[in-house]
């Protein structure tokens, strides 16, 4: 976004700026998802002052050999120069904090530690004349176990500043996230054995940005600058509940990067109110008590009013960190990134004090081009960041406001395994109070409340999720009600509550829907950002109707994917009776499961790349599938369509060769592509809409580096769909 534009959109939201949690309206409402009546929030003007209404901007310079669009964490050398990092790249480089080119680069692939693949860099601390720098020690977005890349710390010394700036090696660690598991697992902080799950969260498969995942993103030292401290994205501390963020000491890192010692001596971890978020930088001010950038442990939602936060605190973990009024949410949504880092906090941690954040923009489509910043040339990659000033304490006096539920009030069709998912405009806890699922008649089926078992229940940041005890029974009425003391913000505001039949009632669905060739077209799927497919159902399906979808590659003979276990593979299920002719969009690029349009998903996330043949079946068996999460295929059952991109098809199974439900858009050289239906959508003979999807001449492709056709505000590939 240009800073013309960019001024005029946050001129026109300075009224915003300085707004607390709950003081504007809920976001927009899921796809496909209707929000139940809720006390409207009120309105508190805004406290601090606002933000600075254009960014700095950060491009490469002459003394760069790539770009950098993912800034992901800094360290100031002056008022007027910083050394960034970026997560794509091993490089350091030198930027001026006003903006413009980097003056100097330096490469720890080529000198240092000479890392040969991606470090991941996200944390960063100066302690003395000492630069510390630690990789997230995360697996892959897809799950995959990246330790033996990431899972390090290195230290460097400089001197000079700016073009001058010289950069030592010191030393390296590259075995701090086995020992921080072995650590939780043998209770040696005495809360437990595995009180954190650290071991479950660093395990392959596990995505990193899920609140019981595994990431590192920031970096302080205490205030006697004797130990390190790691602050985690994820996971969040208190396993059961997931809504703490986790800071831990390591006591003698400089010991273990001068090699003077093998293990890692673990201080007291820390647990704090964050409001649901995770660690995204923290920093210490000249008077010794921190500012901390907080965020959600995945991305940004569009249900809530501040996804991130500023807070400042004291360093004593008794005593909780008071959130801050600073309106990040406007600049978030103005600049296209996510906050990242504090570059430093120049004077004491009080209002007032000028702070600069920077943002990772990898993501970020600028005006005027057409693709995410990460993927430009090198030459027109660029970054933001803002100065601001440290504001007042948040004032939050209201509740948190229901945004979406599914099942849908009035939903007709909902699967008979359905699970019922609350999302609120704010993170969110349990409180003394109980939510009741019912029949139509009043009578208790199920009830949930904060001594659930974590099976029925769980709080994922301001999402709550409610799972039945036995199937509902089939085409029978249900209805929600939820005491107003039983859901609360971190504040201990509470949610106004559901009452009446008519407040969230659905009717769940008759027995799933058989499937069979023909039943099913892909019509459309991204290769590029945003990563997604669309399918159209050919027949009318009852809600509780299951799909299979995997990217994994098929074998030949009966293996089909016996072994395989990298790429995606996930579950659909309708969430109301769908007529014949429906389209529905899945999005594929998402922290846990990928996300549906219509209905829901659940299994692990696929980035779809270059050659990939995407598969749809019924029935099958998958090992281990849970939120985000995928095993070994152990079953398929009958096929019914497929889409290739790219890459030579995979191995197809004949049946959708034979109908025609194999649709291939192979090019040579092998590129990410974009491929959408773009003939007539009328589907009033489903069997001439079908006829059309099938010639290719209908439809229309494009390739890397351009974006992937864009989604619509409600999540669909298609608009109107």
């Amino acid at each position: 976004m240009s800073t013309t534009l960019l001024s005029t959109v946050l001129l026109a939201a300075l009224a915003a700026c300085g707004g607390g949690g709950n003081d504007s309206t809920p976001g927009p409402t899921t796809p496909g998802t209707t929000p139940p009546v809720t006390t409207p929030p009120v309105t508190t003007p805004p406290v601090s002052p606002p933000p600075a209404v254009a960014p700095d901007t950060f491009t490469p310079g002459a003394a760069t050999t790539g770009g950098s669009a993912d800034a992901s964490t800094a360290i100031a050398q002056s008022a007027a120069f910083m050394i960034v990092a970026d997560d794509e790249s091993n490089l350091l480089r030198v930027y001026p904090r006003a903006g413009g080119e980097a003056v100097l680069e330096w490469s720890y692939a080529l000198n240092g530690p000479k890392f040969a693949k991606e470090l991941d860099l996200e944390a960063s601390v100066k302690i003395g004349d000492t630069l510390y720098f630690a990789g997230s020690h995360s697996n892959k977005k897809d799950g995959g176990d990246a330790m033996a890349d990431r899972g390090h710390v290195f230290a460097v010394k400089t001197t000079g500043v700016g073009a001058a700036t010289a950069f030592q090696y010191v030393g390296q660690f590259a075995d701090l996230e086995r020992q921080l598991a072995a650590w939780d697992a043998a209770n040696t902080h005495g809360l437990g054995a595995n009180a954190f799950g650290l071991t479950a969260s660093a395990a392959a498969g596990i995505a990193p940005e899920r609140v019981d995942g595994f990431s590192i993103e920031g970096m302080t030292s205490n205030r006697g600058d004797t130990a390190v401290w790691l602050g985690f994205r994820a996971p969040l501390a208190n396993t059961a509940l997931r809504d703490k963020a986790l800071i831990v000491p390591v006591n003698n890192l400089p010991a273990l990067i001068a090699g003077t010692t093998t293990q890692a001596v673990f201080g007291t971890p820390l647990q704090l109110n964050l409001g649901g978020r995770g660690i995204r930088s923290i920093d210490k001010g000249t008077d010794g008590n921190y500012l901390i950038l907080a965020g959600p442990a995945a991305g940004a939602s569009a249900a809530v009013t501040r996804n991130f936060a500023l807070y400042t605190w004291n360093g004593d973990p008794t005593i909780a960190p008071v959130e801050l009024d600073n309106d990040l949410e406007t600049l978030r949504k103005a600049t296209g990134g996510s906050f990242e880092t504090i570059v430093e906090v120049p004077g004491p941690v009080v209002a007032g004090t000028a702070v600069q954040l920077l943002l990772d923009n990898g993501d970020t489509v600028f005006t005027g081009t057409t693709s995410v910043a990460k993927d430009l040339p090198a030459a027109e990659q660029r970054f933001q960041g803002f100065r601001t000033v440290i504001g007042n304490p948040l004032r939050d006096a209201q509740g948190p406001a229901l945004v979406t539920s599914t099942p849908a009030d009035d939903r007709v069709g909902v699967n008979v395994d359905t699970q019922i998912v609350l999302q609120f405009d704010e993170g969110v806890r349990l409180g003394a109070g109980n939510i009741t699922l019912r029949t139509a008649n009043g009578a208790a089926v199920d009830t949930f409340n904060a001594n659930s078992a974590a099976t029925r229940v769980q709080v994922r940041f301001n999402t709550l999720t409610l799972t039945p005890t036995a199937p509902l029974q089939n085409n029978a009425g249900y209805f929600l009600t939820v005491d107003p003391t039983a859901v609360l913000d971190h504040q201990g505001n509470g949610y106004a509550g559901l009452s009446g039949p008519t407040a969230l009632n659905f009717t769940a669905a008759g027995t799933p829907t058989p499937l069979a060739v023909n039943d099913l077209l892909f019509v459309g799927a991204n290769a590029e950002a945003p990563d997604a497919f669309a399918f159209a159902l050919l027949k009318a399906v009852n809600g509780g109707t299951r799909i299979t979808f995997t990217d994994r590659n098929r074998k030949t003979g009966t293996g089909e994917f016996t072994g395989v276990t990298n790429e995606g593979v996930f579950v659909w299920t309708a969430d109301r009776n769908l007529p014949a002719g429906s389209i529905v969009t899945i999005q594929t690029d998402t922290p846990a499961s990928p996300i549906a349009d219509k209905g829901f998903t659940i299994g692990s996330p696929a980035g779809l790349g270059k050659e990939e043949t995407i598969y749809a079946y019924t029935g099958g068996a998958v090992a281990g599938l849970g939120d985000g999460t995928a095993g070994e295929i152990t079953a398929v059952g009958p096929f019914l369509a497929s889409i290739t991109l790219g890459g030579a098809a995979g191995t197809i199974p004949a049946e959708l060769t034979a109908a025609g439900t194999a649709i291939d858009f192979s090019v040579s050289p092998t590129n990410q592509t974009n491929a959408l239906y773009a003939g007539a959508l009328d589907r009033a003979d489903l069997a001439a809409f079908a006829a059309r999807v099938k010639n290719k001449s209908n439809w229309k492709l494009s390739y890397k580096p351009a974006l992937g056709y864009p989604l619509t505000a409600t999540g669909s590939l298609f608009a109107g769909e």
